[in-house]
């Protein structure tokens, strides 16, 4: 019997993408901008790709289920303006304390997904709003800074280890605890089923809305410790600093080779896909490119892996 020649599809290289990204990224920029790899350089990216690498990771989850979190900006903001208020009264203790309250924006996201059976993204949209009403509510005449005499309470998270920032080093035990998460819990592995067929998963025994209500709950969780992390790099309860990071985060991790259709990913993936969009982002900025720009780059981008990495011959054209 002849072998039957098989058709060629650019998604079938999908995996390698964001490895092949980030080296154009880096290998362009550092020709164009000499000092764009030199340690101080690097050291500012790691500490601008921190609180992002968090909230990526934790949102691509809800993208696993074939979900969409697009409250994640805004209870960064959230998350920010209540850790730059009340980090001087609290001290340290308010990052778990903004974790309790990511997982609880996170819980009411996924209950109301899962149990009145809307859609993830009709949810998301609508606790938005709810989100950035607390925090300009809180923060009305704009950014409120930490006052200096408390600021020795935060300026641990952008000091240096063996020359890596403390909070970038979080951010990666973050997510290297996604990652285990991910491939060696039944919770993981269910997100996953869920995400590659919801009603196969169900015949299968898998508790679809636990799995669809974990998934939210992470992502919640790593949009408030990101919160908490542009609080302490700030020195600031800024209310708006979310509004840009939901596509960012969304981009980070298509480009990272996750399926937008759910079922396909992994937070390892979505960690080189941060990194590709910092350095797209400070190699823009050391540019002096105009910020409006690099939102309009960052979206191309989106477009561009959701593109690469959906699978032309049908399973990721199913919309869920």
């Amino acid at each position: 019997m002849a072998n039957k020649k098989k058709s060629f599809s650019i998604s079938d290289y999908s995996k390698y993408m964001c490895l092949i990204s980030i080296v154009l990224v880096f290998g362009i920029f550092s020709i164009v901008i000499p000092n764009f790899i030199g340690a101080y350089s690097l050291q500012n990216m790691m500490i601008e790709a921190a609180p992002l690498l968090l909230m990526a990771g934790g949102l691509s989850f809800v993208i696993y289920t074939g979900g969409i979190d697009l409250g994640a900006g805004p209870m960064v903001s959230c998350t920010c303006v209540l850790t730059g208020i009340y980090v001087a009264r609290f001290g340290n203790v308010i990052i778990p304390i903004m974790l309790v309250v990511g997982l609880a924006m996170g819980l009411l996201n996924g209950l109301l997904v899962t149990k009145l059976k809307l859609p993830s993204f009709i949810v998301t949209l609508c606790t938005t709003n709810f989100w950035s009403y607390i925090a300009l509510t809180l923060c009305p005449n704009g950014s409120e800074i930490i006052p200096m005499d408390k600021r020795f309470m935060v300026k641990w998270a952008t000091q240096k280890m063996a020359g890596i920032p403390v909070v970038f080093i979080i951010a990666l035990l973050g997510i290297l605890l996604l990652f285990i998460f991910q491939q060696y819990t039944v919770y993981g592995k269910s997100i996953y089923a869920v995400g590659a067929n919801v009603s196969a998963a169900r015949l299968a025994g898998v508790d679809t809305d636990k799995a669809q209500i974990s998934a939210f709950v992470m992502s919640g969780a790593c949009s408030a410790l990101a919160g908490a992390f542009y609080a302490y790099k700030l020195k600031s309860a800024v209310p708006t600093v979310g509004d840009a990071l939901t596509l960012t985060a969304i981009a980070s991790v298509a480009l990272g080779g996750t399926s937008m259709a759910g079922g396909r990913g992994s937070v390892l993936r979505t960690l080189i896909g941060v990194v590709t969009i910092t350095g797209v982002t400070s190699g823009l900025n050391m540019m002096g490119v105009d910020p409006l720009w690099k939102n309009i780059v960052i979206g191309i981008i989106l477009i561009a892996a959701v593109c690469l990495n959906s699978d032309t011959k049908g399973r990721d054209l199913i919309i869920k």
